[in-house]
């Protein structure tokens, strides 16, 4: 595999600093002028951005929600509006593109937001985000600027000491101005799911089988972050040894299909693929009626934290650690990096390529001895 040093599209999230400078300005002239709010009790939440750093804001903004005593509306990536329609507390969810503008992200037909909103709260915007509520006038708003500011410096100071980064979800809860902690998120709280909801799972084959089922996610948007598909062949031989599974692999991208195709080629044995067959909400669902995950530094995977599925995380050698598990139960893998930076890979090859499918397979028996007890 060439090796890419520069992960191009990890820049485009400063495309965020230009629409919160204006928003600032806003806030700001709003104060001096000391414009009356037009209605206090409608909130809207601007939260657009990728699929791992949205599931990263949920358990705030559930608490936000809570503590405010009144539903909000939301404006969210494209990618992520079926799983943000079933928020405890949401009513209307507009979608606008993130920063990051992926294949992913399909342009939906809009509706226009009103203008009525007395209080904005800014959790992560985009331009197109931006170009949405530019003319809501006379609302509070809250910022996240001056916190990721913050957090800017945090980072850089973590890395060059080589001590724990804040987690992403903890520094949400700076934003909305509460406390994180671990043990007050209830994740089984976050979503409200119908009988519907559930029913759709009896529309796919491998979910009605008995055997335990095994999420695999194969792919990335940076190279450095890829695992060998002739590892993912070893590995899935190693555990269809060991037991009866069934391996389910997602995704939405043609790389992630190819890769699916090609092991599926070099098996003797069955492998399913949802890959850009379900949605999001879907895919929640598909994970909380699953018994494993094994993929890369992703969205799934912080998905899979999400839906409380044992996992296994095989880092990057560029991933700094601020998107962890929920429970000490799942396993990240990794090969330390001597600058481990989510913009650079500082080796001259993935470090990635040096975990073997043996060390994920020993993992895999450790997490599925513990899910067992």
């Amino acid at each position: 595999m060439k090796n890419e040093r520069i992960n191009y599209g990890e820049f485009k999230i400063f495309r965020e600093v230009f629409p919160l400078i204006k928003l600032r300005l806003k806030k700001i002239k709003n104060k001096l002028l000391n414009k009356k709010i037009r209605n206090k009790k409608k909130i809207l939440v601007v939260d657009t951005c990728i699929i791992g750093d949205f599931l990263a804001t949920l358990p705030a903004l559930r608490t936000f929600i809570k503590k405010n005593h009144t539903n909000v509306d939301l404006i969210v990536s494209p990618s992520v509006k079926t799983l943000a329609e079933k928020i405890r507390g949401v009513n209307k969810v507009f979608t606008a593109k993130s920063s990051y503008n992926r294949n992913i992200e399909k342009k939906a037909k809009e509706r226009k937001i009103a203008k009525d909103y007395g209080l904005i709260a800014i959790l992560r915007i985009s331009p197109e985000a931006y170009d949405l509520i530019k003319n809501i006038k006379n609302a509070n708003i809250i910022m996240c600027d001056l916190v990721y500011l913050k957090y800017f410096f945090h980072f850089i100071k973590s890395i060059l000491f080589k001590k724990d980064v804040k987690q992403a979800r903890e520094v949400i809860f700076e934003i909305i101005g509460e406390k994180y902690n671990i043990k007050n998120v209830k994740l089984n709280g976050i979503f409200k799911f119908n009988k519907s909801d559930y029913d759709f799972i009896k529309k796919i084959p491998v979910m009605k089988m008995d055997e335990k089922k095994i999420i695999i996610h194969t792919g990335s948007g940076w190279k450095v972050r890829l695992w060998q598909n002739r590892k993912w062949i070893e590995l899935l031989k190693k555990i269809k040894n060991i037991g009866k599974f069934k391996f389910i692999f997602i995704g939405s991208e043609n790389k992630e299909k190819n890769s699916f195709d090609y092991i599926q080629k070099n098996l003797d044995f069955e492998i399913f693929s949802l890959i850009d067959k379900v949605n999001l909400k879907e895919l929640f669902i598909v994970m909380k009626n699953s018994d494993y995950f094994i993929g890369i530094d992703s969205g799934p995977r912080n998905l899979a934290h999400l839906a409380d599925l044992r996992s296994i995380s095989l880092l990057s050698p560029a991933t700094v650690k601020n998107f962890m598990p929920f429970d000490k139960n799942d396993i990240i893998l990794e090969k330390q990096n001597r600058l481990p930076i989510i913009f650079f890979n500082t080796n001259k090859k993935s470090n990635l390529e040096k975990i073997t499918s043996e060390e994920v397979f020993d993992a895999f028996k450790r997490i599925s001895k513990t899910n067992k007890s």
